[in-house]
């Protein structure tokens, strides 16, 4: 739904003017996209702003999914590295993976669950420490994290949010 209100309404002064970052987890955004609405800019570093952050977990292997289907390449940024090419992530790179029930309460987190580095012909994550087995779920198949994106990412993506706005107040 961000990347439809952005579509629509991003390239009004009001909007662009306050825009922090737009976090898309688990979305696709295509070159095309950013063809026909070129006021969607893809994050390219940490500390980025006025720009949408995507990205889309899966394992090595996976070549089509509901997010990224085949033949389809998204733009993506590892948000162990805030990088956009094929550098990989160590899992020490990742503050936490957090897990919470439906309320959203955090009740679990496993400090370096996993490394991470772009599928670069896909646009996509690939978690390197991850066993598909372990995250299966009746909704998509083994490998497809989609369910998962912000949780194995949390705390990056939680202190990714204070360096964005620090930027955009520093800019402002």
């Amino acid at each position: 739904m961000v990347i439809r209100l952005l579509k629509d309404f991003g390239n009004k002064k009001s909007v662009a003017d306050r825009l922090v970052a737009a976090y898309a987890i688990g979305w696709c955004m295509t070159a095309q996209d950013v063809e026909e609405c070129p006021w969607l800019v893809p994050a390219a570093g940490e500390a980025d702003t006025g720009c949408i952050v995507i990205i889309n977990s899966e394992a090595e292997g996976i070549t089509d999914s509901l997010s990224v289907p085949a033949g389809t390449r998204s733009y993506c940024i590892n948000p162990l590295n805030w990088k956009t090419d094929g550098t990989a992530a160590d899992a020490a790179e990742n503050s936490g993976a957090c897990f919470t029930d439906y309320s959203g309460a955090i009740v679990k987190e496993v400090p370096a669950l996993t490394g991470a580095v772009i599928n670069t012909q896909r646009g996509t994550l690939i978690c390197t420490d991850i066993t598909p087995s372990d995250y299966s779920n009746a909704l998509l198949p083994d490998g497809v994290y989609h369910l998962y994106d912000y949780q194995f990412f949390y705390r990056n993506l939680q202190e990714n949010v204070a360096v964005r706005l620090g930027a955009w107040q520093d800019k402002h």
